[in-house]
Protein backbone atom coordinates (compact mmCIF):
# COMPACT_ATOMS: atom_id res chain seq x y z
CA UNK A 1 0.00 0.00 0.00
CA UNK A 2 1.21 3.29 -0.62
CA UNK A 3 0.56 5.71 2.01
CA UNK A 4 1.70 9.03 -0.34
CA UNK A 5 0.66 10.44 -3.87
CA UNK A 6 3.53 12.43 -5.44
CA UNK A 7 2.27 15.75 -7.04
CA UNK A 8 2.48 16.31 -10.75
CA UNK A 9 1.86 19.57 -12.26
CA UNK A 10 -1.66 20.13 -13.46
CA UNK A 11 -0.93 19.90 -17.16
CA UNK A 12 1.36 16.47 -16.95
CA UNK A 13 -1.95 15.13 -15.72
CA UNK A 14 -4.45 16.24 -17.96
CA UNK A 15 -2.40 14.73 -20.90
CA UNK A 16 -2.32 11.36 -19.36
CA UNK A 17 -6.11 11.26 -19.70
CA UNK A 18 -8.51 9.25 -21.93
CA UNK A 19 -10.83 11.69 -24.00
CA UNK A 20 -13.85 9.93 -21.68
CA UNK A 21 -12.17 11.15 -18.66
CA UNK A 22 -12.27 14.78 -20.05
CA UNK A 23 -15.41 14.48 -20.72
CA UNK A 24 -16.83 13.42 -17.78
CA UNK A 25 -14.64 15.92 -15.97
CA UNK A 26 -16.11 18.50 -18.01
CA UNK A 27 -19.95 17.49 -17.66
CA UNK A 28 -19.26 16.96 -13.62
CA UNK A 29 -18.17 20.66 -13.74
CA UNK A 30 -21.05 22.09 -15.55
CA UNK A 31 -23.59 20.24 -13.95
CA UNK A 32 -21.84 21.28 -10.11
CA UNK A 33 -21.61 24.94 -11.72
CA UNK A 34 -25.41 24.50 -12.08
CA UNK A 35 -26.86 22.22 -9.36
CA UNK A 36 -24.76 23.08 -6.10
CA UNK A 37 -22.73 25.95 -7.02
CA UNK A 38 -20.70 25.73 -3.29
CA UNK A 39 -18.78 22.80 -4.99
CA UNK A 40 -17.32 24.99 -7.16
CA UNK A 41 -14.08 27.24 -6.32
CA UNK A 42 -10.77 28.53 -8.24
CA UNK A 43 -9.30 24.87 -7.83
CA UNK A 44 -11.92 22.88 -10.15
CA UNK A 45 -12.08 26.16 -12.11
CA UNK A 46 -8.53 25.98 -13.24
CA UNK A 47 -8.90 22.26 -13.39
CA UNK A 48 -11.87 22.89 -16.25
CA UNK A 49 -10.23 25.33 -18.09
CA UNK A 50 -7.30 22.94 -18.38
CA UNK A 51 -9.28 20.62 -19.62
CA UNK A 52 -11.06 22.59 -22.42
CA UNK A 53 -7.83 23.33 -23.65
CA UNK A 54 -6.30 19.78 -24.25
CA UNK A 55 -9.52 18.92 -25.58
CA UNK A 56 -9.08 22.13 -28.07
CA UNK A 57 -5.17 20.85 -28.39
CA UNK A 58 -6.33 16.93 -29.05
CA UNK A 59 -9.32 17.61 -31.43
CA UNK A 60 -9.05 21.34 -32.42
CA UNK A 61 -12.60 22.60 -33.24
CA UNK A 62 -14.19 19.40 -32.97
CA UNK A 63 -17.02 19.60 -30.21
CA UNK A 64 -16.49 18.32 -26.71
CA UNK A 65 -19.60 15.89 -25.83
CA UNK A 66 -21.52 16.35 -22.62
CA UNK A 67 -23.00 14.09 -20.40
CA UNK A 68 -26.44 15.23 -19.38
CA UNK A 69 -26.01 15.10 -15.68
CA UNK A 70 -29.13 15.95 -13.74
CA UNK A 71 -29.55 17.46 -9.89
CA UNK A 72 -30.18 13.75 -9.31
CA UNK A 73 -26.84 12.61 -10.15
CA UNK A 74 -25.40 15.59 -8.27
CA UNK A 75 -27.03 15.33 -5.45
CA UNK A 76 -25.61 11.79 -5.29
CA UNK A 77 -22.44 13.07 -6.23
CA UNK A 78 -22.04 15.34 -3.37
CA UNK A 79 -23.60 12.60 -0.64
CA UNK A 80 -20.83 10.19 -1.42
CA UNK A 81 -17.93 13.07 -1.47
CA UNK A 82 -19.31 13.86 2.38
CA UNK A 83 -19.73 9.97 3.24
CA UNK A 84 -16.16 9.14 2.22
CA UNK A 85 -14.97 12.87 3.89
CA UNK A 86 -16.39 11.13 7.11
CA UNK A 87 -15.47 7.88 6.61
CA UNK A 88 -11.74 9.38 7.08
CA UNK A 89 -12.01 10.92 10.01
Amino acid sequence: MQDYIIPVPLGAHIITLADEELIDAVSHYEARREYCKWTINEATTAYYRVVLGEWKRRHENKHLPRKALTYKDMKQYTEDFYEECNSKI
